[in-house]
């Protein structure tokens, strides 16, 4: 005999367990097609799973085993690219015994940069930092490739032009480490410097000789042209694990007993803190100017929190236009720069500029931040210096992985950004998914006035790529 009440509670149970049901069904709905959009952004790099080896030979089998499986997270590699990966990585293995540590970064530089994207290489190929290094360093300028730094014993070199290295031109020399770095030309010429100094790299890709030593062909700066012979040194730091950018050598931070091409003179404004992630000044009334080096926190206050107190501060104050340096900016966390690139031209009268300061150290993040000012400025938006370290079409995210032995560190890369058009719905399986949110069709991101600074400008403390945006923005022009 039924008890009263138990007809109901029986009816309630089932109403509850199909409404369970339905919310698990929605769920599924939900969740099952975002994982799949996300599981190939997030999966991570295989694991290296190998006995212990007792050889050159064993180690370099195993790490190029490791590097066999990019394709398994890469997604920037087409199919062809990826047979063309594969096909020279079971070239190398052929060749395991034959590579010293420096012989298979190269080798798998060359491998890695098959895929043509700016952010997946081989990081850290760089004079010092794992690799031995003369005691000069190198930077470029509109009229060519000049010595900024060196060793107390060779610091007559300062300010000479390097003209060419081991009987090759400096532009043969460019062309040749092309290879060895993916992505657009200009990112590998960026870090031609890091080759150059480095008598270990440029043996391991055949263009030396010797890899204790180098002979570099300097016209000094009286006029004279000789064969300078250097010898490398043992690296003082450990191998990096990021993007090593020449372009830092630019400041005067150099170790003990060193000398700088800019020792004595007074810094442009825009190399007297490379070592602060952001920071701003006024070098008008109507005139704000942000310098964001890195886009990541830094100190007390994180990079977000700063740009807003800037642009309150400066909504207090007559500004007309404003400039924004990016030179420096590798990259980091584009979304923390994401409010602060929509809100400054908010600030900014209608017939206000806005300049935008690259190079080809714009990169990553940088390059995504660039396209949001550009994009919410609009026909007010100009962009000013170099083109930019990587396509406005490119594979980010992902990670990256060490080789077991090598300690060669590999970036990969996992979701698509196009900050050209946007991303479509049609691409919501590659595209990174915070791009539907923060993603803009910002259009061409070639620089509006193109400007590579002389030597003799940098050499005299003059930032003309500064100057320029300055001159503009005092006369109203811009366009």
């Amino acid at each position: 005999m039924q008890q009263d009440g138990e007809v109901p509670r029986r009816s309630w149970r089932r109403r509850g367990l199909r409404l369970l049901a339905a919310v698990a069904a929605l769920l599924a709905l939900v969740a099952i097609p975002l994982a799949i959009i996300l599981y190939p952004t997030l999966k991570p790099y295989p694991k290296a799973d190998f006995p212990a080896a007792t050889s050159r030979r064993d180690r370099n089998l195993q790490d190029l085993a490791h590097l066999r499986r990019l394709p398994e997270v890469e997604r920037s590699f087409t199919a062809q690219s990826r047979a063309a990966f594969d096909l020279a990585v079971a070239a190398l293995e052929l060749r395991g015994g034959d590579f010293d540590r420096a012989g298979l970064a190269m080798a798998a530089a060359k491998a890695v940069a098959l895929a043509d994207n700016g952010h997946t290489n081989v990081l850290g190929l760089a004079g010092d930092q794992g690799f031995n290094a003369v005691p000069i360093r190198l930077g470029w300028f509109g009229d060519g490739l000049f010595v900024i730094a060196a060793d107390e014993e060779r610091r007559d070199l300062l300010g000479g032009q390097v003209l060419g290295v081991n009987g090759r031109p400096t532009a043969a020399l460019v062309e040749a480490l092309r290879p060895y770095v993916g992505g657009p030309a200009n990112l590998a010429r960026e870090f031609v410097p890091n080759f150059l100094v480095s008598p270990e790299l440029l043996h391991a890709a055949g263009l030396a000789a010797a890899a204790n030593g180098g002979s570099f062909e300097i016209r000094f700066t009286d006029g004279r042209v000789a064969l300078v012979e250097l010898t490398a040194r043992a690296a003082t730091r450990a191998p990096a694990t990021r993007f090593s950018w020449p372009k830092g050598n630019l400041a005067p931070s150099q170790p003990n007993g060193w000398r700088h091409l800019l020792d004595g003179v007074a810094l442009p404004a825009y190399l007297t803190r490379l070592d602060a992630n952001y920071w701003h000044d006024y070098p008008a009334p109507d005139l704000l100017h942000v310098q964001i080096n890195r886009v990541a926190d830094q100190g007390p206050v994180g990079v977000a929190k700063y740009l807003f107190g800037v642009l309150d501060e400066a909504a207090r104050k007559p500004v007309r236009n404003a400039i924004v340096d990016l030179r420096f900016n590798s990259g980091g966390d584009y979304t923390l720069t994401a409010d602060f690139a929509r809100r400054l031209p908010e600030i900014l009268p209608p017939n206000g500029k806005l300049f935008i300061l690259t190079s080809a150290n714009t990169f990553s993040a940088a390059i995504s931040t660039a396209a949001r000012l550009k994009h919410f400025a609009g026909s007010r938006a100009v962009i000013v210096g170099e083109a930019m370290g990587d396509r406005s079409q490119f594979w980010g995210e992902g990670g990256l992985t060490v080789l077991p032995h090598s300690k060669l560190a590999v970036r990969y890369t996992t979701a698509f950004h196009d900050w050209e058009h946007g991303c479509g719905l049609a691409q919501i399986t590659t595209c990174f998914l915070l791009n539907y949110v923060y993603g803009v069709p910002a259009g061409d991101l070639r620089p509006s006035i193109t400007i590579m600074p002389s030597f003799a400008d940098y050499a005299a403390g003059k930032d003309v790529v500064m100057s320029e945006a300055m001159r503009q923005s005092a006369s109203g022009q811009g366009r």
